[in-house]
This record gives structure tokens, C-alpha cells and sequence, in this order.
């Protein structure tokens, strides 16, 4: 075997078609897996040239378009410089240092700002220096002032006490005078008026912090009248006062709800009262059950009922002395009633009166605990007034410190701009400058650099991301998420002659071409049982994808490899077994199903344990005679006399004829065109296949082109290295 493919390019070998259909197959139309790091690598060595070009035309054309603006249009710039000097320490009452960053950066920046400010550019605009620029008479001369705040660039330089202003031009000669009229009036201007303004704005701002400090000193007074030791003994206060409110709130609706459950129960049993049904009610007669008089006479009710009867046992009924304990018992039963209506009238009573108590203690109760909660509610109330009023005397303290603070800062900001040392002074005047500014080199050239490489690279994943076509085996596990049985390369790509690749293996065994379509044997053997891919479907997406290609070869491998193999051309719309093997008699598969012949007899033999069978007459039914059930039978018959059934068979997206077929056959192998089969095309393939229930076994990735970033080119030279070195090796005895 040779050394094709290596690591990433090696066809993965199937699994078992169990284990296939276990697979979770991605539907189509979904997302492929991102783009790896490999990947990235492959588009940039495809389109390196385009990288390269691109970049080297920008990198060029940067180049051309600097010479000619240079030639043409170039621009200059002349600069002076303004030192602003730093006050000293002694001269302030507030102490601070005034050599910080931060105080010498606000004081520069305050002086660039100014410089453009209308008077400065006004009296800049009458100096004599500038009026006699070319650029003051071929110019608007009443929009002086705007045409030098838009080409006038003023800013202070970091990390020193200098502000720059310059100015860039076509004209060299006339740049120095107009940034010099500038720097001159703005120094003019910074020892006369601004004094003057400076002033006025200490005047305002010390009246304006005056007034904020008597602000203050009322908020203070305010605070100390409220007597606020502190906010957060306040607030701990509000919390428990708060939580005191919600007790005593729950402590109301609980008496509530007890006083209406004793009203209700009061209304009852005066109810019971007026209708004269409390007396029998189950509570009165349960008092009057246990009233020790009431018991006592029922006692004695029951005794005299007792000797009555011992009587009647030993006297009779006659006897003299039952007529005395008749009135006996008359008597105690009268006064037994008596009794019992006294207690049951009395234990009524004392049920509304006991009744009539509960109800007036708890409305006491309930009026005491409304007063507590209103008077705890009163109190949270002011708790949270206090509170809210004393955080916003601190919050108007604090935003009265700020403001006091900010005007302190600028007074101090006023003070030094106002002092005699910090005078602006011109330390550079503005020179004809001898170099053009624009356009420059270290500019130019590296930006049209970076604009071509950017355009390169853009344009090759541009490309890249057009392009649908399936180009490498990642783009069949990215793409189409189906197994790679192997490659077969371009015809063009290999250096040895092959005059029909169709008949490659046959002609030229040992060439690379003989050695892929072993591997693609050797991969299809292993991808299951022997049992379960006796019969294999070639197909493919479209015509010319090579699927007749594959058959054949894949057939020729088998017999080389010892197997009895019988290769059928189920292609009716164009056969062409028939043509690569000329010994085959004119009738075929099509006569067989059709009833007009045996398969024995329509089979033709080609070379060792190769037998072909050929397509047939044209009939007029292909799909249904390949769907069959005699076919089904007849590759039943032909799997007992053949070890493998190779069939090629037509183009599963233009005819149905392969469809039918597939459900038959053990499994299915797809062949892919690269370059020329898009990965929509090869899903919607692959998903019809699976919607009939076809087993596909993998696919086979054919006419893969040598190209920069190709897959194969490695591979080939290793290959011919390796039979040139055995070639020339000595033979060994």
C-alpha cells in the first residue's frame, strides 16, 4: 500500500452500519462546523498569489500616488512655540505646588484654546507680515478669521511647558508669517485685555463662593438645630420604630378578627334567646346535665323507679304500697323539671352575659391597641421626615463643598494666569520650513501595505465563502457529515499515462491511481460485516461525477483481491459497461427483469473473478423495473453465486432510478466530484437517500485537484519517491 493519505487526510474508515445508523446525522440546510485553524491555513496558501498580488499592486500604486503628490501638490508646515512659565510657590497663599501635571497641562490647555479665539485671529489678521502672504491675497480677505481658525492647528506639547501653533500649506514662503502674526497678537493680547479679564473673573467667582459660604453656614445652623448626633443612630431608630408599626399593625387585625368572631357568636345566641331556642341549645343543656341539683334528683328519680320495680317483682301491681311510691316518684319528677327549667334559664342568661363581656373586654383592648399604633405611626412619621430632612442638608452640604472647591480651582487656575511670571513668551518663531510635510514616506507606503494585504486576504475568504463547492475531505466531514471512503486524484495530476480511467485498475494496477481505488476497497471492506455489504450502490449527486469511474475500478480491486465479483450496469439512461467491455453480449439487466432472458446468460466475463453484466435495451420503465420485487429476487440469486455485487447506477438527483435500487442493496456508496458538486447538492443526496431508508456507506471524493493548499501533492511525491527508490534497490536473493 502506498503512503496515501497522511494524518488528516487519511479516509476514515466506516463503522459498522449499526453503528452508522446510530450516527446522528446533521439535516440539511444546518450550520457546518466552524472554520479551524487549518482550514485558515489552506485558503491562504490557495490564494496566495491573489494575497500577494493585491498587495503588491496597492504597495505599488502607494508608491506611484507619493511621487506624483509630492511632484504636484506638496504640502509643508511651519510651527513656533509658546512657553508659558511656571509660577513659583512663594507667590501663592494656598501653598500647593505648582509644578504638577496636572496644574501645567489645565494652564497650557487654557492658552490653545484662547489663541483661536476671534479678537487674537482678528488682530493677527491686521499685521503686515501676513497681509503680505500670497495666502492672505488670493484668499477671501473678509474671512480672514475663518479661514485661519480652520487651517490653524494649536495645541500644547506633552510634557513640557510649550503649546505649539502651526500651520500646513502648499506655499512654504508665506506658512512662517502667518503662524508668527498669530503667536505675536495672542502674546499681545495675554498681557493686555486678558489681565483685565482675569480679573473680572476672580471678582465674580470670589462674590459667588461668598454666597455659597453663607449657604453653607445656614444648612450647618439648620443641621445643628435638629440635633442630629448622627444619620445612622436616626436610622436605626426609623428601623425599630418601623418594625414596632408593622407588629402593632398585625396585632389590629388579629383583635379584629377575634371581636368579629365574638360579635358574630353574640348575635347567635341572642338570636337563640329571642326565639326561645337557647334553652335546648347543646351548651344549656350540657350546664344543666352537670348541675349537682339537677343530678341529685335524678338520682333519686332513678332509686324510687328501682324499688318500684323490686316491689312489683315481690308484691304485684296491686299491692297498697305502689299507689304512695307513685305520688313519691310524681313528686320528685315535678320538682326535677322545675329544676332543670330554673338551671337551663340561668346558664341561658349567663351565656349572653358572658358573651356580651368578651365582646365589650376585647373592643377595650382593640381601642387601646389603635391608639398604640396610631401614636407609633405619628412617631416613624417624624423619625422619617427628620431623617429625610437631614439627608438632604448633607447632600447640600457636600454639592456646596464641591461647588466651593471647583471655584477655588479656578481661582487658583486665574491666579497663576494673572501672575507676572506665567507671561506667554514666543520661545521658537515659525521658519520656512525646507522638507515637505504631506506626503510621507513612512506613512504612504506601509498604509497601501496594509490596505492591499487586508484587500487580499478579504478577497480570498470572499472567495473562499462563494465558492460551495466541495473541494478537500474536511469540507465532506465539515459539510456533508458522512464518512470518507477515500480519494481518487485528477487524471492530469498524476505522471504516469492513463488512457481511460475507467479502466485504470485494469490498465495500470500499480500506478497511484490503482493504489487509491485499493484503499477505497480496503475501507469498504472493513466497514462492516461481509454479510452486510455483499451488494454496493454507486451513485452520485450529477452526471459526470465519475460514479461509472468508481464502479469499475472498485470492482477490479475486489477481483485483484481475490473475491468473485459481478459488476452490474443498472444505468439505463446512459450505459456504458458495454462500450468499456466490448465482449458483452447486447442484451442485459433491463431483458432479465423484462422476462425476455436469464441472468446467467446475459453475464459476460472480463478477467479473473471480474464479470460484468451488462444495462440492456432501453425500457421503458426504468424506475419500476429497477423497484421491482423481481429484482429484488434476481440480486438474491446473484449474491448466492458472487462474493460481491458491484451496481452503477444513475444520478440520484436527476432520476429515480437509483432510489429503488438503494433500498435493496446492502449499502450505498456516493461519489462526490471535487469542485464541481456543491455541499447543498451532496446533503439534499444524501438526505433522499436516508428519507427511503438506504444505507450509505461513506462517499468517495473524485478528480481531487493537485493545487496550492491542495490535499495530494505531499502524497504524490512521496509516492514516486518511494517506487523510484525500490525500483532502483538490488533484488534480494
Amino acid at each position: 500500500m502506498t503512503d496515501l493519505p497522511i494524518h488528516d487526510r487519511v479516509p476514515q474508515i466506516v463503522p459498522s452500519p449499526a453503528v452508522a445508523q446510530a450516527r446522528v446525522v446533521r439535516p440539511a440546510g444546518a450550520p457546518a462546523a466552524g472554520m479551524t485553524g487549518r482550514d485558515i491555513l489552506q485558503i491562504l496558501r490557495k490564494r496566495k498569489w491573489l494575497i500577494i498580488l493585491s498587495t503588491a499592486i496597492a504597495t505599488f500604486l502607494a508608491v506611484g500616488a507619493t511621487v506624483v503628490w509630492l511632484k504636484t501638490y506638496p504640502l509643508y508646515t511651519a510651527s513656533a512655540l509658546l512657553r508659558v512659565d511656571v509660577p513659583k510657590a512663594s507667590e501663592l497663599s494656598t501653598g500647593q505646588t505648582l509644578y504638577g501635571m496636572d496644574i501645567m497641562d489645565r494652564i497650557k490647555m487654557t492658552h490653545a484654546r484662547l489663541a483661536t479665539i476671534d479678537p487674537i485671529l482678528q488682530a493677527a489678521g491686521q499685521k503686515e507680515e501676513l497681509r503680505r502672504t500670497a495666502w492672505f491675497s488670493k484668499g477671501d480677505q473678509s474671512q480672514v478669521v475663518r479661514r485661519l481658525r480652520q487651517e490653524l492647528s494649536v495645541a500644547p506639547v506633552t510634557g513640557t511647558n510649550f503649546v505649539m501653533i502651526s500651520m500646513t500649506g502648499p506655499v512654504a514662503t508665506d506658512l512662517p508669517g502667518i503662524v508668527n502674526s498669530v503667536a505675536e497678537a495672542y502674546v499681545d493680547y495675554n498681557r493686555t485685555q486678558l489681565q483685565g479679564g482675569y480679573t473680572t473673573d476672580s471678582g465674580r467667582l470670589s462674590n459667588e463662593r461668598i454666597r455659597y459660604e453663607g449657604e453653607l453656614q445656614g444648612i450647618r445652623r439648620e443641621a445643628r438645630v435638629a440635633r442630629p448626633e448622627n444619620i445612622p443612630n436616626i436610622e436605626s431608630q426609623t428601623n425599630a420604630a418601623n418594625m414596632a408599626v408593622q407588629t402593632l399593625y398585625q396585632t389590629v387585625l388579629e383583635l379584629e378578627a377575634q371581636q368579629a368572631r365574638l360579635e358574630s357568636g353574640l348575635r347567635v345566641v341572642m338570636a337563640m334567646q329571642q326565639n326561645g331556642t337557647l334553652a335546648q341549645s347543646p351548651e344549656v343543656l350540657q350546664a344543666v346535665e352537670y348541675d349537682p341539683a339537677v343530678r341529685t334528683l335524678r338520682m333519686a328519680e332513678l332509686n324510687y323507679i328501682n324499688e318500684q320495680d323490686n316491689l312489683i317483682r315481690k308484691l304485684g301491681p296491686e299491692n297498697p304500697r305502689m299507689k304512695d311510691y307513685d305520688t313519691r316518684l310524681a313528686s320528685i319528677r315535678r320538682q326535677l323539671a322545675e329544676k332543670s327549667q330554673q338551671v337551663a334559664q340561668a346558664q341561658a342568661q349567663a351565656a349572653v352575659q358572658g358573651r356580651q363581656a368578651a365582646f365589650d373586654a376585647m373592643t377595650i383592648e382593640l381601642t387601646q391597641t389603635r391608639e398604640k399604633y396610631h401614636g407609633a405611626v405619628a412617631m416613624l412619621r417624624d423619625l422619617q421626615d427628620n431623617l429625610s430632612r437631614l439627608r438632604q442638608l448633607a447632600a447640600s452640604e457636600e454639592q456646596l463643598n464641591g461647588s466651593i472647591a471647583r471655584i477655588d480651582s479656578r481661582l487658583l487656575e486665574l491666579r497663576l494666569l494673572s501672575m507676572g511670571q506665567q507671561d506667554v513668551q514666543i520661545a521658537a518663531a515659525a521658519s520656512t520650513p525646507d522638507a515637505p510635510s504631506m506626503p510621507r514616506w513612512k506613512v504612504t507606503v506601509p498604509a497601501g501595505f496594509l490596505l492591499g494585504l487586508m484587500f487580499g486576504l478579504g478577497m480570498a475568504f470572499l472567495l473562499e465563502l462563494i465558492d460551495t463547492s466541495i473541494k478537500s475531505p474536511s469540507d465532506i466531514a465539515r459539510k456533508v457529515d458522512l464518512p470518507l471512503l477515500g480519494m481518487v486524484p485528477h487524471a492530469e495530476d498524476l505522471d504516469e499515462e492513463v488512457s481511460d480511467l475507467r479502466l485504470a485498475f485494469m490498465t495500470n494496477p500499480n500506478s497511484l491511481l490503482g493504489e487509491a481505488f485499493r484503499q477505497i476497497y480496503t475501507c469498504l471492506l472493513f466497514s462492516g460485516p461481509a454479510e452486510q455489504r455483499r451488494s454496493v450502490l454507486v451513485t452520485s449527486p450529477s452526471p459526470s461525477d465519475g460514479r461509472t469511474t468508481v464502479a469499475m475500478n472498485l470492482a477490479a480491486a475486489a477481483a485483484r483481491a481475490g473475491r468473485k465479483v459481478l459488476l452490474v450496469d443498472t444505468n439505463f439512461r446512459q450505459p456504458m459497461v458495454h462500450q468499456l467491455i466490448p465482449q458483452c453480449p447486447r442484451d442485459g439487466l433491463s431483458n432479465v427483469l423484462s422476462g425476455q432472458a436469464q441472468w446467467p446468460d446475459v453475464v459476460c466475463h472480463v478477467e479473473g473473478g471480474l464479470y460484468a453484466m451488462p444495462a440492456g435495451i432501453l425500457p421503458p420503465n426504468p424506475a419500476e423495473l429497477l423497484a421491482s420485487e423481481n429484482m429484488r429476487r434476481l440480486i438474491a440469486q446473484m449474491s448466492g453465486q458472487y462474493d460481491q455485487l458491484i451496481f452503477d447506477g444513475a444520478p440520484v438527483m436527476l432520476v429515480t432510478d437509483p432510489l429503488g435500487l438503494s433500498t435493496m442493496v446492502d449499502g450505498v456508496v456516493l461519489v462526490v466530484r471535487a469542485g464541481q458538486n456543491t455541499h447543498g447538492l451532496v446533503q439534499r443526496s444524501r438526505d433522499t437517500l436516508n428519507r427511503v431508508g438506504a444505507r450509505i456507506l461513506g462517499t468517495v471524493l473524485n478528480a481531487v485537484r493537485v493545487t496550492p493548499g491542495g490535499y495530494l501533492r505531499k502524497n504524490y511525491e512521496a509516492y514516486y519517491d518511494y517506487h523510484e527508490q525500490r525500483e532502483g534497490a538490488p533484488k534480494q536473493s
